[in-house]
């Protein structure tokens, strides 16, 4: 009699699907398998309906979502049945927000040493995701109150979906937040963002009021945002900003939040400050660019410049974080 296969024999023939073609046999396999009883099958089988935009199993996705949600703590430790399942309804665009709507809500605490951690963040986050697509402003109500939520990935999702929102009402209330403030500078730099992604012509200005070096997590938090948003308009006031800052650690995420806007101005801004006479701002700069050394032609362009440069340690940098392409 052939021994049953283990749980890991049954998590690798799953992962196979993820490197073929999807066919009416294996979307059979994934309902199943999202109908499984082991949480760690249904998760794997979510992902990649997810990934693969398998419409047909939305139902089963929304059922096995549903089933999880009994005594979860036993069946579904660290809610990853659950959290696979919404993120899954979430990149197929699923229509309905009931689903979605207790995701947002959704509290898990599960016992860790010397008491219990609330394993349902992520939950939450692809929970309200959903619920801003589907209802727009009509979620707002949700997205404020998730705003206090303590955790802090849940109220920047919240931001987030404010921005994507981007109604009249959602920016007041990003202004709000913004003005109150949050003790994560992670949080209160999506609620900058956000604002952005809403109107950045109205709140460009307000923004920008954060870009003050005297406030070194602020103004992280505010380049951060504006590199995000890569607004044209927004990059000389990042130029303007990194000179006066008065510690090496925020010049540096100035430099990087001026590689995040991804324009060609900004390459050119950098790639002077490589050349320019002092080393530590070059490196900076340098350091800065390691985001896109995916680039040929910009690997080529700071090979020539750190070529002329008599520093050991920019070549060190550039040897390190430019590797030729194979």
């Amino acid at each position: 009699m052939a021994a049953r296969p283990t749980l890991e024999d049954r998590l690798a023939s799953l992962r196979e699907l993820r490197v073929g073609s999807i066919g009416p046999e294996e979307v059979a396999v994934l309902r199943k398998s999202l109908a499984d009883r082991s949480n760690l099958i249904a998760a794997a089988a979510a992902e990649i309906a997810g990934e693969n935009a398998l419409l047909e199993l939305a139902n089963d996705l929304e059922a096995a979502f549903t089933r999880f949600l009994v005594d979860p703590v036993k069946n579904d430790k660290l809610c990853r049945a659950k959290i696979a399942a919404v993120q899954a309804l979430e990149k197929l665009e699923h229509p309905r927000a009931k689903v979605f709507e207790t995701a947002s809500s959704y509290i898990q605490n599960e016992p860790v040493f010397g008491g219990s951690e609330d394993t349902a963040v992520s939950l939450r986050c692809a929970g309200l995701a959903g619920l801003a697509r589907i209802e727009g402003s009509a979620a707002l109500p949700r997205l404020i109150d998730a705003m206090t939520d303590p955790a802090r990935d849940v109220r920047a999702a919240a931001a987030q979906a404010m921005g994507c929102i981007g109604s009249e009402a959602a920016g007041m209330v990003l202004r709000l937040k913004v003005r109150l403030g949050d003790r994560e500078p992670e949080v209160f730099s999506e609620c900058l963002y956000a604002l952005l992604a809403a109107d950045p012509r109205a709140n460009l200005a307000l923004v920008a009021e954060y870009l003050d070096p005297s406030n070194d997590a602020r103004c992280e938090a505010a380049a951060m945002a504006i590199g995000k948003s890569r607004i044209p308009e927004a990059l000389n006031l990042l130029k303007e900003c990194w000179p006066r800052c008065p510690s090496i650690s925020l010049r540096q995420r100035v430099l990087l939040a001026i590689a995040m806007m991804r324009l060609p101005a900004a390459i050119d801004h950098l790639l002077e400050i490589v050349g320019s006479d002092s080393e530590k701002d070059a490196a900076a700069a340098l350091a800065a660019l390691k985001i896109h050394n995916y680039d040929p032609k910009l690997r080529d362009r700071l090979e020539s410049i750190v070529g002329q440069s008599e520093s050991r340690t920019l070549r060190a940098i550039f040897e390190r974080d430019f590797p030729p392409a194979d």
